[in-house]
């Protein structure tokens, strides 16, 4: 299943950008260059694909995946742990919202 996974990350992401394994059942992906809401249309966009998907070995069964997505604030000079911290809380957000979603920071996420 996560072989097919990395396959649906990989179709949806542009040749720039980087999808990698974090640990378990989670994923990090990198987009360069686009802003909170353009992240969030491609976590959407992955969210739909993996939902409509017949994943092999499930017969059948529904697989769901949720979403944080966090912008880097360069204002705030955030090093990248801060950056996947923010993204964490959102993706528990959305686990918490009911599964199969896409949650964004908020500005109380990481302490902002």
């Amino acid at each position: 299943m996560l072989v097919e996974f990395g396959r649906l990350l990989q179709k949806d992401l542009r040749v720039h950008d980087v999808a990698a394994r974090f640990g378990g059942e989670e994923f990090v992906i990198l987009l360069p260059g686009t802003e909170l809401a353009g992240a969030k249309v491609v976590a959407e966009r992955v969210r739909s694909a993996v939902e409509a998907h017949e994943f092999s070995g499930m017969n059948g069964e529904r697989v769901t995946s949720s979403f944080g997505v966090a912008e880097v604030q360069l204002d705030a000079e955030e090093s990248p742990a801060q950056l996947l911290s923010a993204a964490d809380e959102a993706l528990y957000r959305a686990k918490g919202a009911g599964r199969n979603r896409v949650a964004v920071r908020e500005a109380s996420d990481s302490g902002r």
